[in-house]
């Protein structure tokens, strides 16, 4: 059974009726599966077993404390990318020794953070972060593991928003300058250069792409060893794909992971592996819920424009991406309207959050529910318009908690004054 599921009639996430949520916590808001989380993790850890990786969550895609206090308790490790998520794992009690610290822009004071935390790896993407990664650890005595970031010159089958791999891209470095790298290895006396990253995009549509970028990695490694080094630990990031539409065919993650564990099973013995998975492991755990504040006709199409757009959701103005959208209340197939745009409040033609869908009727008052929006959603989620930020919803069974608040007007100004 999916997290989000009718029973007698009413949207449930589990246990829990989401028309009792809209009662006690007032809408807009976001509300996550724990038992989906946990699922997904597991399903994912079974699914690579034969190459005993570490898997290394993606805090980006959800950085509430709850959801990495619940990952770490299921023993996940975590990838970060800025300072700021670094912070959100420490306080939700990781061991930094369990995070991978990436990014294509860190800061000298992020390093300095991360070195002094003593994560376990830092995924490097130029010559100018490995230098200045050097000096933040001699500066305070101490070693740091690198992995070099390479960009294969694979373009993923993705929106070119999340396509990282091409030869084009801002992330990552050729594997000649990997190569040069390595050959100075002993210019930089503060760094283990010792393992190799790479992340070709997300929402990937199969394995071929990881497929052809693995190729080049492993010619990486072998040309690494004429310099009489090693690599001990290959990161194969992440992008494993979720299904957004009711009829759109993705592999499941146990046949994405079949050919890629058999590209890699020979190396096995000699090489440690590293996944990143973020949306896979909570996108279809969240839903965005929403009420209903007007309902117009407009060049013939119904349109309900809810109390939350862009602001709260940005995915599908950013990324033209869908989201499934269906009301609380289950509505008989004859009162179903093939043409209706939910819309949110924001002044922007792009605040449209679906296109002609089919809902039943509507009034003020009433709520939607926009699912597989645990990943992306409320992380980028903004303040534009002033509108407040939703709250977040954690169910555990037939029980949830508020793990974060409503904000207010007064947050809103609360670092300006």
């Amino acid at each position: 059974m999916t997290a989000f599921h009718y029973q007698s009639g009413q949207l449930h996430c589990d246990g829990v009726p989401i028309s009792r949520m809209v009662g006690e916590v007032g809408t807009p808001f976001y509300v996550y599966s724990a038992a989906r989380v946990r699922n997904n993790l597991r399903r994912l850890t079974s699914a690579f077993a034969p190459l005993r990786p570490r898997i290394c969550y993606s805090i980006k895609a959800n950085s509430n404390l709850a959801i990495l206090r619940l990952l770490n308790e299921e023993g996940a490790g975590f990838d970060i990318v800025s300072g700021g998520e670094l912070y959100r794992a420490l306080t939700a009690g990781v061991d930094p020794a369990q995070i991978v610290f990436a990014g294509v822009g860190k800061t000298r004071a992020e390093l300095e953070f991360g070195v002094e935390a003593g994560v376990a790896w830092f995924n490097v993407e130029s010559a100018g972060e490995v230098e200045r990664l050097n000096e933040v650890a001699g500066a305070q005595g101490r070693t740091a593991n690198v992995a070099l970031r390479l960009r294969p010159g694979v373009e993923a089958d993705t929106h070119r928003h999340i396509a990282t791999g091409g030869a084009s891209s801002k992330f990552g470095m050729r594997p000649a300058e990997g190569l040069e790298l390595i050959r100075r290895a002993s210019d930089f006396p503060h760094l283990r250069l010792r393992a190799v990253h790479i992340h070709i995009g997300s929402q990937l549509a199969d394995a071929s792409a990881t497929l052809a970028a693995l190729d080049t990695v492993l010619d990486f490694i072998s040309a690494v060893e004429t310099f009489r080094q090693n690599v001990s630990t290959l990161n194969l990031g992440g992008g494993f794909p979720i299904p957004y539409r009711e009829d759109q065919a993705i592999p499941s993650i146990e046949n994405f992971a079949a050919p890629i564990i058999s590209r890699l099973q020979s190396t096995a013995s000699h090489l440690q592996f590293i996944i990143e998975p973020g949306r896979y492991l909570v996108a279809d755990a969240g839903a965005l819920v929403l009420k209903v504040e007007h309902v117009k006709e407009v060049d013939g199409e119904r349109v309900v424009v809810m109390n939350g757009g862009m602001n709260a959701l940005l995915r599908p103005a950013l990324y033209d991406a869908y989201h499934r959208v269906v009301p609380l209340a289950a509505a008989p197939t004859s009162d179903i309207s093939p043409l209706t745009s939910v819309v949110g409040p924001i002044c922007e033609s792009a605040d449209v959050l679906a296109r002609g869908r089919s809902l039943p009727p509507l009034a003020p008052g009433d709520s939607l529910a926009l699912l597989d929006a645990g990943a992306y959603g409320f992380t980028m989620a903004s303040n534009y318009n002033s509108h407040p930020r939703p709250a977040e919803v954690l169910v555990e069974g037939d029980s949830f908690q508020i793990i974060r608040r409503h904000e207010t007007y007064a947050d809103l100004t609360a670092a300006e004054t």
